[in-house]
């Protein structure tokens, strides 16, 4: 603390006293572990002062070289059970300054720092085999960025295969819920980082996981991680992963536990990233061989959807199963969900009352869990828009009778009603779709108010004529919003 303390009023005193210290003890001998100790705090010390040495636009200390002359020879080191515990402290210690000083590596050094923190993990020493299960998480996403493909990336994926191996065979030797953990949170990394890359060692990966998923037990960190895992695998790989006998008797086990909501705290802690694996297994499914085991889920799903919870995924996933095994997933549900979008749309067209109790107001706690509803509420009306548009597309008889009530009122109430641009192209683009099936619509909601009538087309045009700086900055934004406009005019004519 005194350090830190003393690089913010001192910087660059501090750093060069640091670095000047950090050079001494390097040239004293190392075979007496106090030096070796001290020389790991002087690591330490480095370790914190981050910003102050490569931060700020300067450069104080020349990591290449750093790297080069102590840091990688460290990293080469082998070091067994009966090693000094202070060469493995040191060893420890190297690999987090990696992790710290990452995007101060070159190309080849980046790819030779991954490569021997990977066989690190495999080091008997348990400590070091968990540092270096954190430093490659956080190498393998470091460069994960959209669909570019960088050159460090590249460098991750040809030694992903070796860490993985290392990783799955941590996870096997660690025995405390944390350090499962921490092994599982490396080989999430990894696969979002390789994608359709691992395909070859797909089978491989799918036989770790069910004895895995066997040790989870109760754990919600464990649960949440076999979660990351299964939803990275899937995204990248598709069909092939979820049709995978091995992936299957983790992946339906799992989405059961984790949105069993009968289970006390389940809903909070484990149902929303639940909800998402299941959305990607619906995405990357094919009716053929996978229509019966989604098919049997459908109970778990209305019964969420009953109990309101995350209906912005929940309402995803009804979608996706619709579109998957038809209307009938919909239509034992279609008074529920009637009444449904009603209620989340009624941020629009119901006006809140001003709160009563002033000491509400002063309350810092109560003011942000407010906020936090109000804005979890619009979320809700989102989704609920963005699903009654797919339901009118997809059935339009059925949508149009589940979706017309909601949308009815949300348009009858913007006349003079101030809402926010991502609510308004929702409302509009379902209704544009609504006006689709009933030209009508206009004048059923507003009878012989020719106004109001404009007022709403006035807004509309508004709102698809805007263009903000991310549309005039991306061709693909710019293509969605030809598109909403011309479907606008189509709609209005």
């Amino acid at each position: 603390a005194l350090m830190i303390t003393l690089l913010n009023r001192e910087t660059d005193r501090v750093t060069e006293a640091i670095l000047d210290l950090t050079q001494r003890v390097y040239q004293l001998p190392q075979n007496d572990s106090n030096i070796v100790l001290s020389r790991e705090a002087c690591y330490r010390a480095i370790e914190l002062a981050h910003m102050s040495m490569v931060g700020g636009g300067k450069r104080r200390l020349n990591f290449s070289e750093w790297w080069q002359a102590e840091l990688h020879p460290i990293l080469q080191t082998d070091l067994g059970v009966d090693s000094p515990v202070v060469m493995r402290a040191m060893q420890a210690r190297a690999v987090q300054m990696i992790q710290v000083y990452a995007t101060s590596l070159g190309g080849e050094e980046y790819g030779i720092a991954f490569h021997s923190i990977a066989k690190l993990m495999a080091a008997p020493d348990i400590v070091t085999s968990l540092c270096a299960a954190r430093c490659i998480n956080h190498l393998a996403l470091l460069h994960v960025k959209g669909t570019e493909e960088s050159a460090q990336l590249n460098l991750v994926r040809q030694h992903s295969v070796l860490a993985l191996g290392n990783a799955f065979a941590l996870a096997n030797r660690v025995e405390s819920e944390e350090c499962l953990r921490v092994t599982l949170a490396c080989v999430s990394g990894l696969v979002e980082a390789n994608g359709i890359h691992l395909e070859p060692v797909l089978q491989a990966i799918a036989e770790q996981l069910p004895p895995l998923w066997e040790r989870a037990k109760d754990s919600v960190p464990i649960h949440s991680c076999l979660l990351s895992v299964l939803t990275h695998l899937i995204m990248k790989m598709g069909y092939s992963t979820v049709e995978h006998p091995h992936i299957q008797t983790v992946l339906f086990p799992l989405l059961d536990y984790c949105t069993d909501i009968s289970i006390v705290n389940r809903a909070e802690t484990l149902l929303e990233d639940g909800l998402r694996l299941w959305l990607v297994t619906l995405v990357s499914s094919r009716v053929a061989t996978m229509g019966q085991s989604l098919a049997s889920m459908l109970p778990r799903l209305e019964l969420i959807l009953r109990s309101g919870l995350e209906l912005h995924l929940s309402l995803k996933v009804l979608q996706s199963n619709a579109i998957l095994l038809g209307p009938q997933v919909i239509e034992p549900l279609a008074e529920v969900l009637r009444e449904m979008l009603v209620d989340l749309t009624s941020c629009v067209h119901i006006d809140k009352k001003p709160e009563e109790d002033d000491e509400m107001k002063d309350d810092d706690d109560a003011a942000a869990a407010k906020k936090e509803k109000e804005v979890g509420t619009v979320r809700d009306a989102i989704a609920a828009m963005a699903f009654a548009d797919a339901l009118m597309q997809l059935f339009p008889e059925l949508g149009y009778s589940i979706a017309s009530p909601a949308l009815s009122k949300v348009i009858a109430a913007l006349p003079g009603k101030s809402c926010t641009t991502p609510l308004l192209e929702a409302a509009f683009g379902a209704f544009g779709r609504m006006l689709w099936l009933n030209a009508n619509s206009l004048d059923e909601i507003f009878p012989n108010n020719e106004e109001n009538i404009a007022s709403v087309v006035n807004t509309w045009m508004d709102v698809i004529s805007s263009v903000s700086v991310m549309v005039m900055l991306s061709s693909r934004a710019r293509t969605i919003m030809f598109i909403d406009q011309k479907g606008a005019a189509l709609a209005l004519c």
